[in-house]
């Protein structure tokens, strides 16, 4: 595990002098403001306030007309239509996006979500056979099928259409489907390139809801499912993922969809502090346990039910089966901490690569994840499924997993995904050579130290949390890549108090800091290892974000906590 290097960002004193003055603000938020490239009076209308006028003509999208008259054929013609969704949270919600929207304009609709032990990810022949054994017309795939060649071909031969709906990475021939919509097609040349797969079926509901002439609240009301879609799938929330998220969590709050109300509840969110960070944390794994240890399909009749008892039985099953995917990843995640402090030199391994024929392939995902960031190298976890080695991978800045993956395509059966995470399936008696291909691609493309670097947007006084300071914050939100978090770090922190380790693994740290007039809590989660220097008497810095804790019906300010380090050291 690696210490942090905790690096500055370039400031500009004039531009934040200038910014300070032309909005009465400290310099606190000047700083913040001009590293947002919040700059000037339009640009500030344009960041803080939602206009629904800023989302992209969906018709922008390649073959998007081709895919809302395909649809409306349907819906004249009585056609059955078979939505296929893929069985993580981004699947799941775009499933029942396009669910949601075509009961309510009276189309005829069903849909499946794939086993992810038995089928794996993507279109398979069994989604196939399923749309013909029902009579269905037309399919319409959701987070999948950008590499689905050979399946498209297998529903021809049952005189079905296809319209896919996507958003990884194509390879380079594209599936014969009726239409393909990928705003990330190499040949589209959508404006926005950052919707996730449930982004892409909203967008296509709303294509065919300008069609019909009807209201956008009709479609609006869904961008709660692809809010968490945006959030479980880690694109920008910037451009129009910003306005939908900020929507999406507006009906995340009034409790519109009873399925996610009800998950909610059992995982004893309050929706008066619900953000992206909650969401992502607390939430989205109950979604994502659906598939990783059962029946993905639970997830869609989560959302998609209008029966609150219903909902809530399914919400305790999801939270029941994640405690036991909790466990699990736990096992595998200390199993491989082990081989890696026992088998792998970082000097000469600039990727982890691990297998073990045990391990279960639903938490490797998470495995990857959790592997990456406490070592902050490219990572792949894999497992073995019907005779392959089946993986996830999760990737660093700077390096793109997928292409990595490329180099070695011959000898994979398998693999896709996006820069930052991907899958893939390999035979046994390859392993080797893809270990030693991956290590050499890796080598020559990621230079120097892979310490990890924690940057820092301003150095900050206690003394500058104030009101004004949080509100500020939180009108910048909703939070994710492309516009990240801020961070801040205090230096010379003498007075501290109540330091203590909480949480069920007593892993959390918990602590008060104090500048002599306010003191805030600070938490930091899985940083034990940093208890000592609490206790130690020397002046320390930190290393936080700030966030809002809700708690008996009152919001309190807490520091959560990136790093700690004795001061002058």
């Amino acid at each position: 595990m690696n210490n942090f290097i905790w690096k500055y960002k370039n400031h500009n004193s004039a531009e934040i002098n200038k910014i300070s003055k032309d909005f009465s603000v400290s310099n606190s938020i000047a700083t913040i403001m001009y590293l947002k490239s919040i700059t000037n009076k339009n640009e500030s209308r344009s960041f803080f306030y939602s206009d629904f006028k800023f989302l992209h003509d969906p018709l922008l999208m390649l073959d998007m007309d081709k895919a809302i008259d395909r649809v409306l054929l349907s819906k004249n013609n009585n056609e059955l239509i078979l939505i296929i969704g893929d069985y993580d949270a981004d699947g799941t919600t775009a499933a029942s996006v396009l669910y949601l929207y075509f009961k309510s304009i009276n189309i005829d609709v069903e849909y499946y979500i794939p086993n992810r032990q038995t089928e794996g990810y993507g279109v398979s022949t069994n989604a196939i056979d399923y749309a013909y054994k029902i009579g269905a017309k037309l399919i319409i795939t959701c987070d999948c099928g950008i590499t689905a060649i050979e399946q498209i071909e297998y529903a021809k031969q049952y005189n079905i259409e296809t319209i896919i709906t996507d958003h990884h990475k194509q390879k380079d021939e594209l599936p014969k489907a009726f239409a393909i919509l990928n705003p990330n097609r190499e040949d589209c040349s959508y404006p926005f390139k950052g919707l996730c797969g449930a982004g892409v079926a909203f967008k296509l509901c709303l294509g065919i809801n300008n069609q019909l002439g009807n209201e956008m609240k009709d479609v609006l009301q869904y961008t709660d499912l692809v809010a968490i879609a945006t959030t479980a799938d880690v694109v920008p929330i910037i451009d129009e993922n910003r306005l939908i998220v900020k929507e999406g969590l507006k009906n995340i709050i009034q409790g519109k969809n009873k399925g996610i109300r009800a998950l909610m509840r059992v995982s004893k969110l309050d929706t008066n502090s619900i953000n992206v960070g909650k969401l992502g944390y607390w939430f989205i794994p109950k979604i994502n346990a659906a598939g990783r240890l059962g029946d993905a399909a639970r997830a869609v009749k989560l959302f998609t039910t209008n029966n609150p008892q219903f909902a809530n039985e399914i919400a305790i099953d999801l939270e029941n089966e994640n405690e036991k995917r909790k466990l699990i990843t736990m096992q595998h995640e200390n199993d491989a901490k082990r081989i890696i402090n026992d088998s792998i030199d970082f000097d000469k391994h600039k990727i982890i690569i691990l297998y073990n024929d045990d391990w279960h392939f639903g938490v490797i995902g998470i495995v990857a994840s959790r592997v990456k960031e406490l070592y902050n190298r490219p990572t792949i976890i894999l497992t073995k499924e019907d005779g392959l080695y089946k993986g996830s991978c999760r990737s660093i800045g700077g390096y793109d997993i997928v292409n990595a993956l490329h180099e070695c395509s011959d000898i994979l059966e398998n693999y896709g995904g996006h820069p930052m995470a991907a899958g893939l399936s390999i035979k046994e008696k390859y392993l080797k050579s893809f270990c030693k291909r991956m290590n050499e691609y890796t080598s020559n493309k990621l230079d120097g130290d892979l310490q990890p670097i924690i940057n820092i947007d301003y150095e900050l006084k206690l003394s500058e949390i104030n009101s004004r300071f949080v509100k500020f914050l939180d009108y910048l939100e909703p939070f994710g890549p492309g516009n990240a978090k801020p961070i801040f770090s205090t230096k010379n922190i003498d007075q501290l108090s109540d330091a203590q380790l909480v949480g069920k693994d007593r892993d959390t740290l918990k602590f008060t800091v104090h500048n002599g007039i306010t003191s805030f809590n600070v938490i930091g989660f899985r940083m034990v290892e940093n208890y000592e220097k609490l206790l130690s008497d020397k002046p320390i810095d930190i290393a936080y974000y700030i966030d809002k804790n809700y708690w008996n019906n009152q919001f309190s300010t807490q520091l959560i906590l990136k790093d700690l380090v004795y001061s002058n050291e």
